[in-house]
């Protein structure tokens, strides 16, 4: 039996512009996250679900060492995106009970680890569904409105998405494509556990996938007056990181740091299980999520992309 991983991620960047050298560069007062695991801050702590990474070894290179729900050593891709456009250092979940002001206004997450597209993937695992995140975001605009009144709330959330989200006022989104999902190393184990090889099958899927996405993509921007959606390439920049381990400092791109690394993830990366010396020598933390430095690589690609594109006249390539 197929082992079945859900990877995908909206992020949502609000804009303003600056005038930077006589130049109109885009910047990003907040930034909105929806998606799974890999872009989850903590939200999956609050609700009832076995997919929790609040928990020790999760967070064993976060500052302070501190286990905060993001199923990683450390930071994710929205954290690191939130510093490097100068929002502000962490990306906090939307359920966290302590939120400031200052949380909302710069932005939070509302992906929830476990969750997919399709509502009947959180049936099992008790997560919190994508039609339950665009239901946190309107809950999140009227604590907008109560900060900051409404004509001010609805300019913050100029960003983009599919149709619910746009008549939100939702405008300007980046969305990821899937990673090589083959080369996990929990598909690895249960499809290649002597040889370790990725799985071709699985990559051609999500390779396929992508195409549509991205295509996709276009079309809806086309179909949406004012909106802006940029696709973002997962997919081959982590298989340069797979095929050129050494030129990002990784040793081991097969297994991840906790445990054996060939099936260890969630409950099963705990307390109880060793993890390696180095992380960021490991492409992988745990059998299904990259490690704080391979987030860290793919955040600086996708901000080569925000840099080359104006979202007010940007384009899927």
């Amino acid at each position: 039996m197929g082992i079945t991983i859900t990877c995908f991620a909206f992020i949502l960047l609000v804009q303003r512009c600056i005038i930077i050298n006589a130049k109109s560069v885009p910047k990003f007062p907040a930034i909105l996250i929806f998606g799974d695991s890999t872009v989850d801050t903590g939200n999956n702590n609050y609700i009832s679900t076995i997919f929790q990474g609040n928990h020790c070894p999760y967070g064993e290179n976060f500052p302070g060492r501190i286990p905060t729900g993001r199923f990683s050593d450390g930071k994710l891709v929205p954290d690191f995106l939130a510093s490097m456009l100068g929002i502000k250092e962490y990306i906090p979940p939307f359920l966290q009970p302590d939120l400031s002001n200052h949380d909302l206004l710069t932005g939070v997450s509302f992906a929830s680890a476990g969750s997919g597209y399709d509502d009947l993937t959180t049936t099992t695992t008790k997560v919190i569904p994508m039609s339950d995140q665009i239901k946190y975001f309107e809950q999140y605009i009227l604590k907008l409105q109560l900060i900051i009144g409404e004509e001010k709330a609805q300019k913050l959330v100029s960003g983009a998405l599919v149709v619910d989200l746009y008549n939100l006022g939702v405008r300007n989104m980046l969305v990821a494509g899937l990673p090589p999902v083959g080369c996990l190393p929990i598909q690895i184990t249960a499809k290649s556990p002597f040889l370790r090889k990725c799985i071709k099958e699985e990559n051609f899927d999500a390779q396929s996938y992508n195409v549509k996405l991205a295509t996709l993509l276009k079309q809806i921007q086309d179909a949406l007056l004012g909106s802006n959606v940029l696709y973002s390439d997962s997919y081959h920049p982590f298989m340069h990181m797979i095929n050129h381990p050494k030129k990002y400092g990784f040793l081991k791109t097969r297994r991840g740091c906790c445990g054996s690394g060939t099936y260890e993830a969630g409950p099963f990366c705990n307390k109880h299980r060793p993890v390696c010396k180095n992380a960021s020598e490991y492409l992988f933390w745990d059998s299904i999520h990259p490690g704080e430095s391979a987030y860290q690589h793919l955040s600086n690609m996708a901000m080569k992309k925000l840099r080359h594109h104006k979202l007010s006249h940007s384009k899927i390539h």
